[in-house]
């Protein structure tokens, strides 16, 4: 029965495999799918016939199912060594889909009429009769299927791969070794169930076990996106080793041990489940003690890349920093070279390219960098390539020669492919803002000559806001005619932080009067509020706060505001941006962002404000008709933490009226402490309102944190960001919540 279960078991990992392949990004293609399926039907017919073979005394019916059993496994064996034959191209093709379905009536002519029998029985497992090919030739049907469906097809794919004309410089190459690999694996892995099976004759069922390794194999080489040097791969082997192989053999030889000497069926199913706990136990604890212990090897050097990247001068020239950022990267990365190209208008034009060939000496390299900088011209690329609307629409902004590959990558391949030969690199990493493309970073081959790996890619996109640090230097801040009035004792990097803060449509409407106040506690922080002007009438606003401290959380308040720009050109549904931002946050920024704050559009065509709470801890209402000032924001959730918010967004709406005044923070201001401990708290802002509604909104705010600092009597403990509109409209307020179910307003 063990090996029934076994069966079931592979039935359901096949049925969660295919799901995960079906849905995956990187390795979608049906010619695989559709192994992966018939694989899951081989299984199936393998398992009914392995219980019927002990429950059922009807011969013929049994030799029917085994015979279907072996017929579809043959044919997956046809299919998969065809997939590897084909491999890399992986579209439907007429030729091959005739071939295939002469193959398989052939094999159905051959398995149903020349063999005479199949049974599975405990003494001598599964045995296979049938008649001989011939007379001259008096072998049986069923060796020479086995032979050249189980060997000689195997070998001649194997011979396909290895002779193909490979070019070595790309991900093809790559996935092409690995699919070698898998077939040299799956013989290796067969050839050790049919030695088991001479010990344990029931063992001859388990061969889906043997094709399942062999998908395995292939799915995670086509999944793959680098070659991983050889010190990965011997540490990811000896892992799988410890921790799977062999505590598996420990609980198949004791589960084998109960089966000899545990007469009661209870006990020994007891004895079993208790041990197999046991053992899944020790593999977690295995695994986790494994990771603990080789953690270095993969974060070789994300936290001094971050750390030598965030102590980037940007107060000298253009030159000294770049080559600042090159030396990082050649160091931290082993790139051999880099080329950056900036946005000239109708060009993008090479700035900055690291010299050739030799070294260069302190006293010659700042000349030198500025001869290699001035002699660039020759690369151009036109900014009109239509390439760089297609990056921009799949917000990828680094990219991997060793990717293009990958499903999502699929629409900007053949130009991507281009600029890597042009460039002769093997990484492009792209600024932007918004939906504009300042400018690109190429790298080229490592010194080592190995290929750029997942590891690297995920820990150039963690550090990517510096990347953009860099790029917006170079586009807005080291322009020669405003660099000359910047001044030299102040850091590039918080100049750049405030210009950006700053970039927003301000309301210039009758209607309204708008104040607001950004102070960072310490030079720079992750806070911001961003005004988005959709028509004259309509107004979208974000106040809010980005999780963590200094350049990481400021970088990811430019990411955020520039990313929003972005949804608002393809999103005219005010929820579904909101959504769109979450995801983003939680996908694309460095794990453990978050955002706290408040979306909200201005109509002042209606006089209606339309808002999402999306963690803000004050939004604040004064109305003349109550004469008060209470809160409006109600819950909320804070955007980063959850996948899927849909359901957790609510849309509320506020009707205005002449006088109101409406008051919105950030914790700061809230949880600020005084020199006693208290805070400052929202009673206080409260009053502070009610007490200078004559004055314009800009006071207000003004008046607000003047309190704030009487109050503490020290330096800011946090970011201090406040916005007050004052309303001039002729409308009587309230606050009313749309319903679920009701549209939410769109950004006409």
């Amino acid at each position: 029965m063990i090996f029934f279960f076994l069966l079931l078991f592979l039935i359901v990992f096949l049925v969660v495999f295919s799901n995960k392949a079906d849905k995956s990004m990187y390795f979608r293609n049906d010619a695989f799918i559709s192994c992966l399926i018939l694989l899951i039907f081989t299984t199936v017919f393998q398992a009914i016939c392995l219980l019927s073979s002990f429950y059922s005394d009807n011969t013929k019916l049994l030799t029917v199912f085994n015979k279907v059993a072996y017929f579809l496994s043959l044919v997956f064996m046809f299919q998969i060594c065809l997939y590897l034959i084909r491999f890399p191209k992986t579209n439907r093709s007429g030729v091959f889909s005739v071939v295939t379905f002469i193959f398989s009536v052939a094999v159905f002519f051959v398995v149903f009429y020349t063999i005479t029998g199949i049974s599975i029985t405990k003494e001598n497992g599964t045995v296979v009769t049938s008649d001989v090919v011939m007379q001259q030739f008096p072998v049986a049907w069923h060796v020479l299927l086995n032979s050249v469906f189980f060997y000689v097809l195997p070998l001649v794919s194997f011979l396909f791969l290895l002779c193909k004309r490979i070019d070595r410089g790309t991900a093809t190459y790559a996935k092409k070794l690995m699919n070698i690999v898998a077939i040299v694996a799956f013989e290796f892995v067969y050839f050790l169930f049919m030695f088991a099976a001479k010990e344990i004759p029931l063992f001859t069922v388990m061969t889906p076990f043997a094709f399942t390794v062999l998908l395995a194999i292939i799915y995670k080489g086509g999944v793959s996106e680098n070659v991983f040097d050889w010190k990965y791969i011997f540490q990811k082997i000896a892992e799988f080793l410890v921790i799977y192989i062999v505590p598996s053999c420990v609980c198949g030889i004791v589960v084998a041990l109960f089966s000899f000497y545990v007469k009661q069926t209870w006990l020994y199913v007891l004895l079993t489940g208790v041990f197999v706990a046991l053992m899944l136990f020790v593999i977690y604890r295995l695994e986790k003690a494994i990771s603990k212990r080789f953690s270095s090897f993969t974060i070789d050097y994300e936290k001094q890349l971050e750390k030598e990247l965030s102590a980037i001068d940007f107060s000298g020239s253009t030159d000294e920093v770049v080559g600042k950022l090159d030396l990082i990267l050649s160091s931290n990365l082993g790139s051999e070279n880099i080329t950056i190209l900036m946005n000239h208008g109708r060009n993008f034009e090479a700035v900055y390219k690291t010299p050739a060939e030799g070294s260069l000496s302190d006293d010659d390299e700042k000349q030198e960098l500025s001869k290699v900088s001035s002699s660039l011209n020759y690369l151009s690329i036109p900014a009109d390539n239509p390439v760089f609307d297609s990056v921009l629409s799949i917000n990828r902004y680094i990219i991997f020669r060793n990717q293009l590959s990958q499903y999502v990558l699929s629409s900007v391949k053949d130009g991507m492919e281009a600029l890597f030969r042009q460039t002769d690199s093997e990484v492009c990493v792209f600024f932007v803002e918004g939906h504009t493309l300042l400018g690109m970073m190429f790298l080229g081959k490592k010194q080592l000559g190995n290929s750029y790996s997942t590891y690297d890619y995920e820990t150039l996109k963690k550090v990517y806001p510096h990347f953009f640090l860099v790029g917006y230097y170079m586009h807005s801040i080291a322009n020669e005619s405003v660099v000359g009035t910047v001044n030299r004792e102040i850091k590039m990097s918080d100049q750049i932080i405030h210009s950006i803060q700053e970039n927003m449509d301000f309301i210039k409407n009758p209607k309204v009067d708008v104040g607001y106040l950004m102070i960072p506690a310490h030079n720079i922080g992750g806070e911001f509020i961003d005004f988005i002007r959709l028509t004259d009438e309509r107004h979208i606003f974000i106040l809010g706060s980005m999780s963590g401290k200094g350049i990481t959380a400021s970088m990811s308040m430019v990411i955020l505001k520039s990313i929003i720009r972005t949804f608002l050109k393809e999103t005219k549904d005010f929820k579904e941006l909101v959504q769109k931002v979450n995801m983003f946050i939680r996908s694309s920024l460095p794990r453990g962002t978050f955002f706290a704050g408040v979306f909200a559009l201005m109509d002042f065509s209606q006089d209606v404000m339309y808002y999402i709470n999306c963690g803000v801890p004050a939004l604040f209402l004064y109305t003349q008709a109550y004469n008060n000032v209470i809160e409006i924001q109600g819950d909320g959730r804070i955007l980063g933490f959850k996948q899927n918010v849909d359901k957790l967004l609510k849309v509320k709406k506020i009707k205005l009226s002449p006088g109101d005044v409406l008051f919105a923070c950030t914790e700061g201001l809230i949880e600020s402490h005084s020199l006693r401990g208290e805070t400052f708290g929202k009673s206080r802002i409260q009053k502070s309102v009610v007490e200078n509604l004559s004055y314009p909104a800009s006071r207000i705010v003004q008046f607000a944190y003047d309190d704030l600092k009487e109050f503490t009597s020290k330096e800011l403990e946090a970011d201090i960001t406040t916005v007050v509109f004052k309303y001039r409209a002729k409308q009587q307020a309230y606050v009313e919540s749309i319903e679920p179910d009701a549209e939410s307003p769109k950004q006409e």
